[in-house]
């Protein structure tokens, strides 16, 4: 009886743990194979567009930068929505900064919280670093995993601090786009 009251406590504690684990939402990490990233310059906004598989809040978002700069560098991780008809950029949603950020290839991670960007599938998603030789990996493969994405860059070209009607572009030759990955909340059972 004991061992069969244990067996329904673990079956409850795993499902549990299901309730609350995440999943992938959007994946343009190819895993290895970074060839280039796009340094904006000093203190330049640069985003690239998102589109989410899935409406649920977000759990956390990775984002992959180079730091080329030969000094450790400060990073802010950026999140927008989109705005529902032009779909550019539109309301500032997060802002995580990251201090020291050392030299080389490092993996931001946006931990979001709970409810955050809720309803919302479509998202800008970028950086602001302190140091010109700093910016968004990009993948190599030119398409995300999972989601998808049109291929275009916002970037804060004449340094105001906002992204201008004029301030976006496609890259010309396989149209990269920058690598994250989003994980969601898996919503709880009814």
């Amino acid at each position: 009886m004991m061992k069969r009251l244990l067996a329904v406590v673990s079956v409850v504690s795993v499902m549990t743990l299901m309730g609350h684990a995440g999943i992938l939402d959007y994946d343009a990490d190819p895993g290895s194979g970074y060839q280039f990233f796009f340094p904006g310059g000093a203190n330049r906004i640069v985003l690239d567009d998102v589109n989410r598989v899935s409406f649920n809040a977000i759990k956390q978002i990775n984002i992959q930068i180079f730091n080329n700069s030969g000094a450790p560098s400060s990073v802010d991780a950026l999140v927008y929505s989109a705005d529902p008809v032009s779909g550019l950029v539109g309301t500032l949603l997060s802002t995580t900064t990251f201090t020291g950020v050392p030299t080389g290839l490092v993996q931001l991670q946006i931990g979001t919280g709970p409810g955050f960007a809720a309803g919302i599938q479509n998202l800008w998603i970028g950086v602001r670093a302190s140091a010109a030789n700093v910016g968004m990996v990009l993948n190599p493969a030119g398409a995300p995993l999972l989601g998808t994405s049109q291929n275009r860059f916002a970037w804060d070209q004449n340094g105001d601090g906002s992204v201008g009607p004029t301030e976006y572009f496609n890259f010309s030759g396989g149209n990269p786009v920058a690598n994250f990955a989003i994980e969601v909340l898996v919503p709880e059972p009814a």
